[in-house]
């Protein structure tokens, strides 16, 4: 009887440690957002994982400008502007942390990509109007 009592509390206490509270987090004004994901409390827990796995489920649904050789002066360097952060509930500090600094990871990322395409742009230009040379005077 008492091994069967321990086991029971054994159970019990595995799926209360499982049921981890959701929270949705919306990135963007309520009738036009950027993305929509869940967070739970085992997801912020440890500040650093939590903002890595944060920045993992936004890659996954966040939808960014595309980046071309085309379009890439059109933009200002990191003008996403993510205007809101809303929870679906009141939350701890962990959550804003992990939001946060996820979405600033990713404003980072995106503004190396621009310049990255800018310099390609620059080189390709330079490249092309650069090389005059006669063919004919080299054999």
């Amino acid at each position: 009887l008492p091994i069967s009592q321990s086991r029971l509390r054994h159970t019990s206490t595995v799926f209360h440690s499982l049921s981890f509270k959701m929270v949705r987090v919306i990135i963007g004004k309520q009738e036009d957002p950027w993305c929509e994901i869940d967070l739970t409390e085992e997801d912020v827990e440890d500040w650093k994982k939590g903002v890595e796995i944060a920045e993992a489920k936004l890659r996954e649904v966040v939808q960014l400008p595309p980046i071309t050789l085309e379009n890439c002066h059109e933009r200002d360097d990191g003008d996403l502007q993510w205007d809101e952060i809303t929870f679906e509930e009141e939350v701890n500090g962990k959550y804003w942390h992990a939001i946060i600094m996820a979405l600033h990871r990713i404003r980072e990322d995106f503004v190396k990509k621009q310049r990255k395409m800018k310099h390609l742009d620059w080189y390709m230009t330079m490249k092309t109007s650069s090389d005059k040379r006669n063919a004919k005077y080299y054999v």
